[in-house]
């Protein structure tokens, strides 16, 4: 007998503790995976540490990305309730400019003094400005966080050598090139007026223009799922989409499903 009464959408938060429990809810056919396109090689800076992320039975690495307002944060959320170790590289990004740091100092002489606060920190809304409106300086930046960010997560990895499991949160894994390192890669999707509603509801105050200018200045989502390995779609309820990241997470733990 069902524990909810009749016609109540079930409490959403529950169905995800009692997935990561490891009870089942109608779940559907395990995700396969699909074969790759060719792919242009990795940044230089990463050959030194290929190795480590390289996938094997009972030891699988995978890259976890998608697009802004896509539920990409919430899928790494679930993930994590079901067993699996996370590095958010997002994160990393951000620790390496902290200040006294190389990334910091390096940023400050790219965009000179006036990007640090009072408090001594940078200004990160600023920075998102400025990037936003001049492409070469964000490139350049990237070029700046991305190898030092690198070499952060491979120490994280190197720290969970053991875990059968560890999702590396990307959010721009193919915009920095770092997908065919990765087997395998998760795209999590979402239709792009789903996209903007997330964004609106989350900015409330920032223009449509604006925010349409935000989805539209990452890669497409027809792209980003033509290069993945598995791809999870956004586009319903939470229940739904807790369905597919148990399927997912089933499936990276059986090696024996990978082609």
């Amino acid at each position: 007998m069902s524990e909810n009464p009749p016609n109540e959408t079930p409490n959403p938060y529950e169905l995800q503790k009692k997935l990561a429990l490891g009870c089942s809810i109608d779940q559907p056919e395990r995700p396969k995976l699909t074969r790759r396109p060719e792919e242009p090689p990795a940044p230089a800076w990463t050959e030194a540490t290929a190795n480590i992320l390289k996938s094997q039975p009972g030891r699988v690495r995978a890259a976890l990305t998608g697009g802004v307002g896509s539920g990409k944060s919430t899928v790494a959320e679930l993930l994590v309730a079901f067993g699996a170790d996370l590095i958010d590289f997002d994160l990393l990004s951000r620790k390496v400019l902290e200040p006294d740091t190389p990334g910091f100092y390096q940023t400050v002489e790219l965009l000179g003094p006036k990007i640090v606060t009072k408090d001594g920190t940078l200004d990160r809304q600023k920075i998102a400005l400025t990037i936003f409106k001049k492409p070469l300086i964000k490139k350049a930046l990237e070029d700046i966080v991305h190898p030092l960010a690198w070499d952060l997560m491979v120490d994280r990895l190197t720290a969970l050598t053991d875990s059968p499991l560890v999702i590396i949160d990307t959010p721009l894994l193919f915009e920095a090139n770092l997908n065919p390192l990765f087997y395998p890669v998760i795209v999590t999707f979402a239709s792009v007026d789903a996209q903007y509603q997330r964004l609106r509801s989350r900015d409330p105050h920032k223009s449509r223009r604006l925010l349409k200018s935000v989805i539209k200045s990452q890669k497409p989502f027809a792209e980003k799922v033509r290069l993945a390995d598995i791809v999870i779609n956004n586009g319903g309820s939470l229940i739904s989409l807790i369905r597919q990241t148990k399927e997912v997470y089933l499936t990276l733990m059986d090696w024996k499903t990978f082609k």
